[in-house]
C-alpha cells in the first residue's frame, strides 16, 4: 500500500510540476552541450576553440544508420562522411539540418567566439557577414557538404558503425579516406583487440580516467580535392 501511495504522490507532483521539470531537463541538456564545447567532462579535456575539427557520430532519421560529421570550425563547415550514399538520398537528414542551425547558437552561448587567444573568429572570412563585415549572425546555419569518393558499405549490411569508426581513424591520423571497401570482420576484431589492450594498460598503470592519457598533438586540417566534395543547399 505504501508503494502505491508513493507512486500516486509522485504522479501528482510530476503532473503539477511537469513544466518546471521539463525546463530543468532542457537547462541541464543545454548546459551539458556548452560544457562539452568548453572542454569539460570529455576525455580529451580540450575546449573547441583549441582544436581545428570536431568529430560527431550522428544517427540519421532514427534509422539504423550512422554517419560521421566533422565540424570544421575555421571554415564554418559541417562535412558529412556517409558510408551508404548509394542507396540513400544525398539530402541532409533532419539531425544534420538541426545541427547546422543550432550550432551557431551553442557556440555563442558557450562564449566560444570570445576566446580569441589563438583565433580571432570575427576576422575569418567564413564568419564574416558579407554586408556588414562583422561576425555573422546566429540566424545563419553552418554550411553542409558531403564527402564523395569514400569507401561504401554493402547496401544489405549493418556496418555503418564500423565505417564511422574507420572514417574517424583515417581522418585523425591525417590519412585520406580510401574509396575501396574494407573487411568489416577484420576491423571489428582489430578494434576489440585495441580496446582490450587499452583496458589492460589502464589497469596495469593504475588509473581510471582518460584524462590521464598523454596529450596527442593536434592534427592539421585535411583539405580534400574539389571533385571529392559536393555542397548541399
Amino acid at each position: 500500500m505504501r508503494t502505491k501511495g508513493t507512486i500516486a504522490v509522485l504522479q501528482m507532483i510530476l503532473s503539477v510540476h511537469s513544466n518546471t521539470l521539463l525546463e530543468l531537463m532542457l537547462y541541464l541538456y543545454e548546459r551539458s552541450i556548452k560544457d562539452v564545447i568548453n572542454g569539460f567532462y570529455v576525455p580529451a579535456a580540450l575546449p573547441w576553440h583549441l582544436v581545428d575539427e570536431v568529430y560527431i557520430p550522428i544517427n540519421c532519421d532514427e534509422e539504423f544508420h550512422w554517419v560521421l560529421v566533422v565540424v570544421v570550425l575555421r571554415n564554418r563547415l559541417i562535412r558529412v562522411y556517409d558510408s551508404n550514399l548509394g542507396t540513400r538520398n544525398k539530402s541532409q537528414s533532419d539531425e544534420i539540418k538541426q545541427l547546422s542551425i543550432i550550432l551557431p547558437n551553442y557556440l555563442h552561448d558557450s562564449g566560444f567566439f570570445d576566446k580569441t587567444d589563438i583565433i580571432d573568429w570575427a576576422t575569418l572570412d567564413a564568419y564574416k557577414d558579407n554586408k556588414t563585415g562583422e561576425l555573422m549572425g546566429l540566424q545563419h546555419p553552418f554550411e553542409v557538404e558531403f564527402a564523395r569518393c569514400i569507401m561504401q558499405q554493402n547496401s544489405d549490411s549493418l556496418d555503418c558503425g564500423t565505417y564511422v569508426a574507420a572514417f574517424a581513424e583515417f581522418l585523425s591520423d591525417e590519412i585520406k579516406v580510401p574509396s575501396i571497401p574494407f573487411q568489416s570482420e577484420y576491423l571489428r576484431s582489430r578494434y576489440a583487440t585495441l580496446l582490450w589492450k587499452y583496458g589492460t594498460d589502464k589497469a596495469n598503470d593504475g588509473y581510471v580516467s582518460e584524462n590521464d592519457d598523454p596529450i596527442r598533438l593536434k592534427a592539421a586540417s585535411i583539405l580534400l580535392a574539389d571533385d571529392e566534395l559536393f555542397n548541399v543547399d
